[in-house]
């Protein structure tokens, strides 16, 4: 016989909840202990000890925060489609030449894979994107069939390949990368090569996104695999994640108002830009490098 008052908890336990999070992605990761570094920007960092060492920095960025602003790298002079798109940057360059252009971004990573390659790790020459980039409405690179990140002007964001001859009219800033390592909340299968790896990820819902900077290439940081990517993207939030360019590339700075040196721009992981490996506990110390990247993405806040 069902006593009342389990009764009573088992009605509670079925009754839906009326503040349930919109997005309907199980979130396994615990957001508390994430450090602020803007309203509706949260940086989480951790390091793993299994499989493998591993150095992880995370960004949760709340796509509802008022005056939220997206910037990418604008394409170059003398425009050539497929050809000559944009100028490599490092990511810190790209944070300080949107700040100098009035748009003062607070938090930048790399973005898309780019030719030619291998090249100068350091020089800001010419290059050509591998996937579908849009700067402030207008075409960076034409589409190629890899997946993007597409925010529209009016802030609405979505993962997905863009249409050959896509529009890019209405597009505030879009983004490509290799291939999805996270599908309609699937974990997708990969091989088993390690790198230090970027990736970017979206909540069901498509009101949070996520940014993910894995340190590899270390003694500290031994990197991941895609599928590692994917999983620890899910385990955030997100529903669908991109495995972005990776390696020397891989990038995350932001500008730190509590600085008290007159360039507040700080790295917030350890690039290995110039392709080292750094398997000895004094290089890994001593060794920070960054690659100009062909594109890379900045986030800031418009004043009310």
């Amino acid at each position: 016989m069902l006593h009342l008052t389990h009764y009573c908890l088992l009605l509670l336990l079925l009754a839906p909840t009326q503040d349930a999070p919109h997005n309907s992605t199980p979130i396994t990761t615990d957001w508390s202990a994430a450090k602020q570094l803007a309203p509706g920007i949260l940086l989480l960092q951790d390091s793993l000890q299994s499989p493998r060492p591993i150095r992880r920095h995370a960004v949760r960025i709340n796509l509802q925060q008022p005056g939220l602003k997206f910037t990418t790298t604008d394409r170059i002079a003398e425009w050539q489609p497929d050809t000559r798109e944009t100028r490599r940057q490092t990511v810190r360059s790209f944070l300080r030449s949107e700040r100098a252009a009035a748009r003062p971004v607070l938090l930048a990573f790399n973005a898309d894979a780019f030719t030619p390659w291998p090249a100068h790790f350091d020089q800001e020459t010419p290059a050509n994107l591998q996937g579908f980039a849009v700067c402030r409405g207008q075409l960076v690179s034409p589409p190629s069939g890899s997946p993007s990140l597409i925010i529209t002007s009016d802030g609405k964001a979505s993962i997905r390949s863009a249409a050959s001859g896509e529009n890019p009219s209405g597009i505030d800033i879009a983004v490509s990368g290799f291939a999805l390592c996270l599908k309609n909340g699937q974990v997708q299968p990969s091989g088993t090569d390690l790198h230090p790896r970027t990736a970017i990820g979206l909540s069901a819902d498509q009101r949070v996104l996520f940014v993910l900077i894995v340190d590899g290439r270390r003694h500290s940081s031994g990197g991941a695999t895609t599928a590692e990517l994917g999983q620890w993207l899910l385990d955030y939030g997100a529903h669908d994640g991109i495995n972005m360019d990776g390696g020397g590339s891989s990038t995350l700075a932001w500008w730190n108002n509590d600085a008290t040196t007159e360039d507040k721009i700080e790295l917030l992981n350890r690039p290995v830009g110039n392709g080292l490996k750094l398997l000895t506990p004094d290089a890994d110390r001593l060794g920070v490098s960054e690659r100009a990247n062909g594109n890379n993405v900045g986030v800031w806040l418009q004043a009310p």
